[in-house]
């Protein structure tokens, strides 16, 4: 769709550093994790390969689409058990519960950003009296929202 091309571009343009509106091909795999795409370490080499086999071309959004979404097709969505996987490592006594201070600075200070408010209705129900969160209760009412 239209909108989901423009959030594309949007997303794919912070990946030039060099502001000419290309990537670095090395760069496939990293634009298509940070679009939920997960795909394995083999699919990258492959689209990598098709578009550029030395490896040192800089590749257009035009060109990048159609890999993103062969490689879209060819990749499992993220389940409910590979979030909690995830969650894991930063769970240091593998309890199940985050501490809600740790995870807020995660939220709001790395990767796509929250503010404050977003974290907050995120949050809003499930920390407990000791300011902990269950981390599968957390992946579940994001899922659904999802």
């Amino acid at each position: 769709t239209v909108i989901m091309t423009d959030e594309l571009k949007d997303g794919y343009t912070l990946f030039d550093k060099v502001g000419d509106s290309n990537i670095e091909a090395s760069q496939i795999g990293d634009v298509m994790r940070a679009f939920g795409i997960n795909p394995t370490n083999a699919q990258i080499k492959k689209a990598q390969d098709g578009v550029d086999p030395a490896g040192k071309k800089r590749i257009g959004f035009n060109r990048f689409i159609p890999v993103f979404e062969t490689v879209k097709k060819d990749s499992p969505p993220m389940t409910f058990e590979d979030y909690v996987e995830g969650m894991k490592v930063f769970d240091r006594d593998l309890v199940g519960y985050l501490n809600s201070g740790e995870l807020r600075h995660l939220l709001t200070n790395m990767g796509e950003k929250l503010s404050d408010a977003e974290v907050d209705q995120i949050f809003a129900g499930l920390e407990d009296d000791k300011g902990d969160v269950q981390y599968d209760e957390l992946i579940r009412r994001l899922m659904k929202d999802a």
